[in-house]
């Protein structure tokens, strides 16, 4: 299943620092960077799915939303969870107009590897390579409980920022699923499928 060989891709990059590469094709040392290549790997063409769905977008997070809007579904949780595969979105984990304030949505991106318990296991490309993290949106504020990591920090601490959130939960955005089915053919996903 698509979703699960996802998954496993994005889990076998941990550990991995620098750009990377599939199929002779370079792709950022960067969380967008990663995220493409893992779709890549799986035969989705997410970079250019994310070209056809925002052509003059600069920020490759924002992006990669507008493609699961075109070609999948977004949703932020409500009683529905993630399924390992998806992508999972954050809004200010940094200060991308540098003025400041908390107000830069959509400044990161991860691959849901499983949920338990409540809590989202993700796989992401952090400051110095693709690693894991854990977000539990119902519990926000909370890093850790009884030893066990529930919300994972996305943005370090600044003090500029005082009273800024840190962790993965108070930070979530969104979730969005590509379906395949509504990639156009001249995107060509016939790996896809």
């Amino acid at each position: 299943m698509l979703q699960a060989r996802l998954a496993a891709r994005a889990a076998s990059f941990v550990g991995h620092q620098g750009a990377f590469r599939v199929a002779g094709e370079r792709f950022n040392a960067d969380c967008t960077g990663f995220v493409e290549a893992v779709y890549e790997t799986e035969g989705i063409p997410l970079r250019a799915m994310m070209r056809d769905a925002a052509p003059t977008e600069a920020s490759g997070v924002v992006a990669a939303f507008r493609a699961m809007e075109t070609f999948g579904t977004v949703f932020g949780g409500g009683g529905e969870w993630p399924a390992p595969g998806d992508l999972v979105f954050w809004h200010d984990t940094y200060d991308r107009n540098r003025n400041g304030r908390a107000d830069d949505p959509f400044t990161h991106i991860g691959i849901v590897e499983y949920v338990v318990d409540g809590t989202v296991i993700f796989v992401h490309r952090g400051g110095k390579a693709v690693g894991r993290g854990a977000m539990n949106p119902a519990r926000p504020g909370e890093a850790s409980a009884s030893g066990v990591i529930v919300n994972s920090p996305l943005r370090s601490k600044n003090p500029r920022l005082a009273g800024v959130p840190m962790l993965a939960g108070a930070l979530f955005a969104g979730y969005g699923r590509i379906d395949p089915r509504r990639v156009p053919r001249s995107l060509d996903v016939t790996a896809a499928r």
